[in-house]
């Protein structure tokens, strides 16, 4: 018999301890999103900062913390891990005409703030050029439903066609489990 009470005790200690060490883990994952923008060409524009808005983009960050096994109170922090720009036409377009850039996030409940940027961009014929992230933590824009970027860019050559531009959004979330238990 105390054998059996030694065994359950040990059994019971060892899985204590276990569901201990979940309850300090973070799961990590992805959400990704993608914004089309069109810079309209242009015969004046060089060397002066402008600015272009994409659309407001919804987020359903509900439904994929859902999916994730968590809910948007226990989500720790976000940061935007990966900002990538590809032309999408003319065909054959690049990044020649671009001297600099910064994007800017927003959302209905949270003021603009710089989440990425790229400097002295070299004229090399890209068509996809990748931007530097901040690494701020954007977990107040993404408990809203939609989010929308502010480009400002600086052009260093006119542009005699629109480009037509998607931004391609990686997002990094944080987050606590719920019902770790079950």
């Amino acid at each position: 018999m105390l054998r059996h009470i030694a065994l359950y005790t040990i059994t019971s200690l060892f899985c204590f301890i276990i569901s201990c060490k979940k309850i300090g883990k973070l799961k990590e994952f992805d959400l990704h999103y993608s914004n089309e923008v069109t810079i309209p060409a242009s015969s004046s524009i060089i060397s002066l900062p402008f600015d272009i808005r994409t659309p407001e983009t919804t987020t359903d960050t509900k439904d994929d913390y859902k999916n994730e096994g968590t809910t948007s109170k226990l989500i720790e922090r976000v940061t935007l891990t990966d900002l990538t720009l590809t032309i999408q036409s003319p065909p054959g377009g690049n990044f020649d005409f671009l001297n600099s850039i910064e994007i800017f996030l927003a959302s209905p409940n949270n003021s603009e703030v710089m989440v990425a940027s790229k400097y002295h961009i070299p004229e090399t014929g890209l068509s996809s050029l990748s931007l530097d992230v901040k690494g701020t933590d954007l977990k107040n824009y993404m408990q809203d439903n939609s989010f929308s970027l502010r480009l400002k860019i600086t052009t260093d050559r006119t542009l005699s066609n629109d480009l037509t531009i998607r931004a391609d959004e990686t997002f990094r979330v944080k987050a606590r489990l719920r019902n770790m238990f079950k």
